[in-house]
């Protein structure tokens, strides 16, 4: 009897195991790994604290150290060279290719008024910054326009001059305005580029620090919130702050910025049920766990190059899901790949011994390739899977298109033939 039953339970432990692996291959839809439960199950540290608050404070401070694209605004000085601001925003590179807007061939003359429109001849040799809060989900430009440029005419979903989105409530500092004074170039924490100025309201310093450093604050968890602003309804993705201002048994009152007619801004009193479960007052703890179910909540969205869609490319989906717990990561995956952590350089190593690194890893973890970052999140019979926003992937050199949140292992190919495993230059973890 006792062999029977071993004989049965190893053939229905081979029963389950066969199909999972059949279904796990590639990008898998499989119900239970595409769960996030799965995964949490697997890792038994998964709800250790990885860092304090205070631990969160430090390590960003290292960010900051480290990358020159991230800043603590709070000290942002209150004046800058205008010729260094020249030499930012004179990068036309990207005006040197052949580019298509609306299925047609940009011009030259097209180019020199997005050149002109840039308006570096009114910046003085000091430039007294000005102060502002995002009032809704804003572009950030890499040119003074809102039309979109591709590189190819059939192309809708990758807009060159795309750079990230900001949330609603972001400070900002402006350091200039277009020729046309429809567009301001702004720093905020880990970008600078062309916004809308009418996406903003601009405000005196001590307002603004209000939405710099709110003393208390909820986080978005989930993927997205809309919040009804006046006759608007507003969306915050996950990872963005709104400042409390009064707790009650039932629910917090929030105030959203709004951008008055002058352009000037506004603040509008809102109540937050405490029983929504797309935020959290205060940050939430630093675990591996969070981490993992923070990017979850994007499976199956689209993908969003530079926030576009409402949703997140592959570098937006693990700095998003670190915002929940506090850390303002680059926003770019080569930066991010450079930034502050406990890093892997994988280049230099061999299939096998790339495996042996990652499966250390706690989940969570990013691995770079480039132009593109995955977030580890556990393995199946010794491999590595991952979660990530997919733009595309090949199969025997044809292009095939995702444009979505994605679980998968790294057996994906590229475009060089290499995979996923074979393409990765760097695993970090960031603590």
């Amino acid at each position: 009897m006792l062999y029977k039953f071993l004989c049965g339970l190893l053939l229905a432990v081979g029963l389950f195991v066969q199909p999972l692996a059949l279904e796990a291959s590639g990008i898998t839809t499989y119900p239970a790994l595409v769960n996030p439960e799965y995964w949490l199950k697997q890792n038994q540290e998964g709800e250790k604290l990885v860092l304090n608050a205070s631990g969160v404070q430090s390590f960003n401070s290292k960010i900051r150290s480290v990358s020159r694209t991230v800043y603590d605004l709070s000290t942002y000085p209150g004046t800058v060279s205008g010729d260094a601001l020249k030499t930012r925003i004179m990068n036309y590179a990207v005006l040197e290719d052949d580019l298509y807007l609306n299925g047609n061939k940009v011009s030259d003359n097209y180019k020199n008024i997005l050149r002109t429109q840039t308006n570096i001849k009114a910046i003085p040799a000091t430039v007294n910054v000005r102060y502002a809060v995002t009032t809704t989900r804003a572009p950030i430009r890499n040119l003074p326009t809102g039309q979109g440029l591709f590189y190819y005419a059939a192309d809708k979903e990758f807009d060159v001059l795309q750079e990230t989105c900001l949330d609603p409530g972001e400070p900002v500092v402006i350091l200039h305005q277009s020729a046309n004074t429809y567009f301001y170039y702004v720093q905020s924490h880990n970008y600078s580029g062309w916004i809308s100025r009418f996406n903003v309201g601009v405000t005196d310093k001590k307002t603004w620090q209000q939405f710099v450093k709110p003393k208390d604050f909820l986080v978005v968890t989930d993927a997205k919130y809309a919040l009804k602003v006046g006759k608007n309804e507003v969306l915050y993705q996950q990872g963005a702050r709104l400042p409390v201002v009064a707790e009650q048994p039932t629910f917090y009152t929030v105030e959203a910025p709004v951008r008055q007619p002058n352009g000037n801004l506004a603040k509008q009193r809102l109540n937050v049920p405490k029983i929504s479960k797309a935020v959290h007052k205060g940050y939430l703890p630093y675990t591996a766990n969070n981490i993992v179910r923070s990017a979850f909540r994007f499976y199956g969205m689209p993908y969003g190059w530079g926030g576009l869609k409402d949703s997140v490319d592959c570098s937006a989906l693990v700095l998003n899901a670190y915002r929940t717990v506090g850390i303002y990561l680059p926003r770019n995956t080569d930066e991010q790949a450079a930034t502050a952590g406990t890093r892997n350089l994988l280049e230099s190593l061999d299939n096998a011994q790339r495996l042996s690194v990652i499966r250390d890893l706690q989940p969570g973890a990013c691995l770079y390739m480039d132009g593109h970052v995955v977030m580890y999140i556990g393995q199946i019979n010794g491999a590595p899977y991952a979660i990530h926003a997919l733009g595309s992937h090949f199969v025997k050199g044809e292009r095939q298109r995702e444009m979505m949140v994605v679980v998968s292992d790294l057996t994906l190919q590229r475009s060089s033939g290499n995979t996923f495993l074979e393409d990765l230059h760097t695993a970090v973890e960031f603590k």
